[in-house]
């Protein structure tokens, strides 16, 4: 009960005093009388000038010394010593030289040599002949040629020097008239065609691939029959080729190609042809590019023409793109006619040069690891085609007409199979769609069809043998004797050889011409040999 009675005192005394102590504090005012700001005082700066240490020019006196070290070792290496190499027998083995004989039917003999100075580091040389002969069962139905050819090279450490000299004579005889009509002795109607051609040559030998290279020639040659016709002509080539980058060339080519031809005491007819081909070629991998133009003058008249040409590989090696446009002279001199058909009768100024102008696309590649094939599509332009009809006397001898537009289509196409050295075919044809002459109503002695079939199989290292069959379609042909124009047939003509090697330096050979017996004319009047068989033997040395 008394604390109960505490409590309640202490509760009622604590507000008593609180207010006591109230009224004893005072009232307390404070006057600011401006805001404190503090200040760094200013540094002071301190200037420096950087220079260069003096340069010591004394030159410093250095010692070394190096403790010489003894090794001593177990194994004893042998002397170096140079491998002997095998002498090269290679050169003794070559076969430099031969001899070829042979008689056939048609009295016709066959007879080559060949003789080689084989390898050499400074140079080499070689000579070529041959002859042969026939006689056929027509009246003047005979042929012969002749071919000498001595040709060599000089190696310097620069240069590849190159010449060489060579005779052909080519005889045959105008026989394609009517027989029963006309009547020739042998030098009426023989014709004896002589060629003497002599070429020299450089070749740069570049130290790398990034070096110029150039390959100058010059081709001297003289050309006559035996009706006092005469032909002088000058070759001149220079080709030039530079590679910029890995895979970027410049090239350039300039062709002056002069001719004069005279017969008797008629005028003069020159036939000249210029022309620079510069070029530039991109090649890369599963690319090619060659783009160029080629200015060309002849007979006082200028051509721009075209020089494009690119392989694309849409597969590679197995599918390739080719296409191109390009255009080019063919010169129409009175040798190059003569070697076309050699039944031509005389040269005369109105023969112009044709220029030919192709726009073509074609694919080509291989199948597997034997198989390769070829195809092309053309549209193909000849302006001042040369076209050969019949003369008018008796049909014997061919004059050269001129046409001035010919447009066609061509169709090119091969397929190829190799076996190593044992087996390989080859089928090839070219099919020409005439379809527009401006000047000849027809193509007169053109051939709008050929086709190649190829084989050759070797047993082993001592037989071999091969095979040819060729299929020609006739062409048109016009009589100016009674203005009527036909068309002569279509052939084959099969050939196949055969060659047995006796020993390493003889062989038998044996060749059959014309299995078929064909006597087709590939020029009107013209038949040609039946099955003609040769044999003999080759000598090699």
């Amino acid at each position: 009960m008394k604390l109960k009675h505490i409590s309640a005192f202490l509760a009622l005394g604590l507000p008593l005093s609180a207010m006591a102590q109230k009224d004893t504090l005072k009232q307390e005012t404070i006057d600011i009388i401006s805001k404190y700001q503090p200040k760094l005082p200013d540094a002071s700066k301190l200037n420096l000038t950087a220079s260069l240490p003096g340069l010591d020019t004394s030159r410093p006196r250095l010692s070394y010394q190096v403790p010489a070290l003894n090794l001593y070792f177990m194994y004893q290496p042998v002397p170096i010593r140079p491998l002997a190499l095998g002498k090269d027998t290679s050169a003794l083995q070559l076969q430099n030289n031969f001899v070829k004989l042979g008689y056939g039917n048609y009295s016709t003999p066959l007879i080559q040599a060949g003789f080689g100075s084989g390898r050499q580091d400074k140079y080499n040389f070689g000579l070529f002949f041959n002859y042969t002969s026939s006689k056929g069962d027509i009246e003047n139905q005979q042929n012969a040629n002749v071919n000498v050819l001595g040709s060599g090279t000089y190696f310097s450490p620069l240069f590849e020097i190159n010449a060489s000299l060579g005779y052909t004579m080519n005889q045959v005889h105008y026989y394609g008239y009517d027989h029963s009509v006309h009547e020739y002795s042998k030098s009426d109607v023989r014709q004896t065609f002589n060629e003497v051609i002599a070429k020299v040559g450089l070749k740069n030998r570049p130290q790398n691939d990034w070096a110029f290279r150039f390959n100058p020639s010059a081709d001297f040659v003289v050309f006559g029959d035996s009706y006092k016709r005469m032909e002088n002509t000058f070759v001149l080539k220079a080709p030039i080729r530079k590679q910029l980058f890995e895979d970027i060339w410049i090239s350039a080519e300039g062709i002056a190609d002069l001719s004069s031809f005279k017969e008797d005491d008629h005028e003069q007819i020159n036939n000249n042809v210029a022309a620079i081909r510069p070029a530039v070629e991109i090649t890369k991998p599963g690319f090619m590019l060659h783009a160029g133009v080629n200015p060309t003058w002849t007979n006082g008249k200028f051509y721009l023409l075209p020089d494009i040409v690119n392989e694309s590989h849409l597969i590679r090696k197995k599918l390739i793109l080719s296409s191109g446009w390009i255009s080019y002279i063919n010169k129409n001199n009175y040798r190059n006619l003569a070697n076309q058909n050699p039944f031509i009768n005389g040269y005369t100024s109105s023969i112009l040069n044709t220029r030919v102008e192709e726009k073509y696309t074609g694919i080509k590649g291989t199948l597997g690891s034997h198989f390769t094939y070829n195809t092309k599509f053309a549209s193909v332009i000849y302006r001042d085609l040369p076209l050969f009809v019949n003369d008018s006397t008796d049909g014997k001898t061919f004059y050269p007409y001129n046409e001035e537009e010919l447009r066609a289509f061509q169709l090119h196409a091969e397929i190829g199979y190799i076996q190593e050295e044992k087996f390989q075919a080859r089928l090839s044809f070219d099919w020409f769609n005439y379809n527009k002459q401006k000047t000849e109503l027809k193509p007169w002695g053109l051939l709008p069809f050929t086709a190649n079939l190829f084989a050759q199989y070797s047993f082993g290292k001592k037989f071999h043998l091969n095979a040819n069959l060729y299929t020609l379609s006739g062409s048109y042909y016009y009589l100016t004797t009674n203005k009527t124009f036909g068309k002569t047939k279509a052939a084959q003509d099969l050939n196949a050889g055969a060659v047995y090697n006796i020993g390493k330096n003889v062989n038998l050979w044996l060749n059959a011409n014309n299995i078929l017996s064909y006597k087709y004319e590939r020029w009107h009047g013209y038949q040609q040999y039946g099955l003609n068989v040769l044999g003999g033997v080759t000598i090699k040395f």
